[in-house]
Order: C-alpha cells, then structure tokens, then sequence
C-alpha cells in the first residue's frame, strides 16, 4: 500500500501541492479525465497536463504518453481506475522507456515519485501494485505486478466523487466490493488481507445501501471511497480470482467497463464456488446482512439496472462463449479460485449470463 494516505475532504489541492514540496518535485506530469478539469479549476505548480481519453487505457495510449515525456519529476493522477492505470505504468516507465510494459513484473526499474487521487470508489487502483492495459491488438488485458507500481501518495477526497453519474458510482463500487469479496475467498487470503476485506465489505455495504437516496451525501461517498480503498489493499496483499478473469475477458470482448463486466459475473462465480469455501461465503454474508452472497449480488444487479445495461450481450454470449472462455483461461485468476474452474465450468458460467440476460 502507499507509504502515505491522506484523507483529505475537499482539500486535495493544497494537500497535493504540499506533497510534491515535500518531495521537492518541480514538474510534475499530471494526468487527469476530462469530467475532473470540467468541474474543478486544477493549479499545480510547474505542471504539464495531460488529459486522458475517454475508455480503457491502452498500451497504444501508453507509447503516446511516454513520448510527452522528458525531464519531469513526478507522476501525478487524478481521475479513475483508467487514469491512475496509465499514470502507474508512466511512473515506472518514465526512467526505464526500452522495458515492455507486458514484462515490467520481471524487471527492476526506478520511478519517478508517484501521486494518486481517485474521483471514483472503485477501483482501489490508488492502493494497488497492479496496473491493468488492454493489448488491443491481441484482444487481451495485460495486469503484471510490481512495487513500483504502488503510489508514494494517495489522496482521498470524497468531494472530488459527488458528480459521478449514479451508474457509474454503482459499476464503481460493484468492482470494489467484488475486490473484497475475492480477497477474501482467494487461496492467497491472510491475516492482514482479511482484516482490510472485512472492512472493506462492511462499509460498501452500507455504502451501497444509502447511496441511491442519498446520491450528493459527501459521508456515504466517503463510506464507498474508503472501502473501495481498504478493498484494494485487500486484493493486493491477496488475489482477486474468476469473477475477475471472467469479467476481464468479457470487458474486452464486449468493450464494456471493467465494474460492470465484473458485476455481471461474480453472482454465477459465487454460487459455483461456494461449497468449496463455504465458512468464508457464511461469513460475507455476515458482514453483509443477508443469508445468500449469491442472491444479494443478483439483487444489488437488479437495484442499480446492472442486468438491463448488458441485455445487448445476448447474440455475443451466443456466438462467443468459446473465446471467452479461453480468455478467461489465459489470464489471473484461475489458479486462486476455491474451486478451480474446467473450460466446460467458465463456458457454463457465461452460459448462465446469457440465459440471465436473455429473460429479461
């Protein structure tokens, strides 16, 4: 996790600012989403911007950033999973330009100083040492792991969440309690990746609870950023298993936002995976006020029109389960499930999906 978290409500300017004195950075290099320039007037001292693309950052996106550049000296990162993703490869790669960002998890590099304040709860990519990009032309999503990819700082200031669309706040925090959840039930699960999943689970929870009536409320926001933080320490010190090597190759194959692939996943994931860790699923329901992990996730699909938004994938289920399934195969998350999947098991898995969706 970064040496340093700060929550920091409605003041991540100035904290951000201190930071990089601290630090003695003079030029920083600062990437952010469009939505957050739009609604805030950003000043940071001596910095280049750079405003990142709308969708899933790309290794084609990295080279171009790369390119821009030269003699900064730290990274910055204010926006959402997408951003914070770049900025981590830029970070490692400022210095280090000739390694392939595929075999960066093999290499020793140095970075640059590293700052990141997220503007969505979901994520927890400000927590992480993974940094996910979509190799376009192989069709797949490339995640090494490194330390250097881990913020020095992360900043969090539920403010900068307020105007995040209701939808997006809802893909956000389903990626981020599905973080918790599959660190919690993951073969690499530990004391300490436990007790931040716990957390992390309880306050999503409530978070998710209240944030339909309560969309401006700056405490529920803050409730969902933290958990989506605590869940991403959770997750880095643990693993994250087949709803997420499922909902990967779905995203890529249906270019739909990581949140919602994997929300559309993780019911059918638990029910197949839940005799084999049937003490720790008990438990979650615990922490989530309810007697069925399977049916509460199906319900939180239904309350927050995750199911309606995916009823287009119907004809790709049906035509595509073979690739899916060997996606899924070919990336994280296998080997970590309580129950490791067959082929015939993840084909199943979309098949369910496709049934789901297609009752609709």
């Amino acid at each position: 996790m970064p040496k340093k978290v700060m929550v920091a409500r409605g003041e991540w300017q100035r904290v951000l600012n201190e930071q990089l004195a601290l630090q003695q950075c003079t030029r920083p290099f600062l990437l952010y989403s469009g939505s957050v320039w739009r609604r805030h007037a950003v000043v940071i001292d001596g910095a280049t911007y750079y405003e990142m693309p709308t969708g899933e950052p790309t290794l084609a996106m990295l080279e171009q950033v790369l390119a821009r550049i030269d003699t900064h000296d730290a990274v910055v990162a204010i926006g959402g999973g997408s951003v914070i993703d770049m900025a981590k490869a830029v970070a490692a790669l400022a210095r280090n330009k000739t390694v392939p960002f595929e075999q960066l998890c093999t290499q020793a590099v140095e970075r640059v100083p590293f700052i990141a304040i997220p503007t969505t709860a979901g994520t927890g990519s400000e927590a992480t040492k993974v940094a996910v990009l979509t190799d376009e032309a192989a069709q797949k999503k490339v995640n090494p792991a490194h330390e250097q990819l881990v913020p020095d700082v992360a900043i969090l200031d539920a403010t900068l969440t307020t105007t995040l669309p209701l939808h997006i706040t809802a893909f956000t925090a389903l990626d981020a309690l599905t973080h918790a959840i599959e660190a919690y039930v993951s073969t690499e699960a530990n004391m300490f990746s436990d007790m931040y999943a716990e957390q992390a689970i309880a306050l999503l929870a409530r978070g998710l609870q209240q944030i339909q009536q309560a969309p401006d409320d700056v405490d529920v926001r803050e409730q969902l950023l933290l958990g989506s933080f605590y869940a991403g320490v959770a997750f880095s010190n643990a693993s994250t298993n087949l709803a997420h090597a499922t909902g990967r190759a779905l995203g890529v194959l249906a270019h739909l936002p990581h949140g919602q692939s994997v929300a559309l996943m993780h019911p059918f994931v638990v029910t197949f995976s839940y005799e084999a860790c049937q003490a720790r699923y008990d438990r979650i329901a615990e922490l989530l006020q309810t007697k069925n992990v399977a049916l509460y996730l199906m319900q939180l699909n239904v309350d927050f029109h995750v199911w309606e938004s995916a009823r287009h994938l119907v004809p790709l289920l049906a035509q595509q389960k073979e690739q899916l399934t060997q996606l899924a195969l070919s990336g994280n998350g296998i080997q970590t499930n309580r129950r490791i999947p067959t082929a015939q098991n993840i084909t199943h898995l979309f098949t369910q999906l496709q049934q789901t969706l297609g009752g609709l």
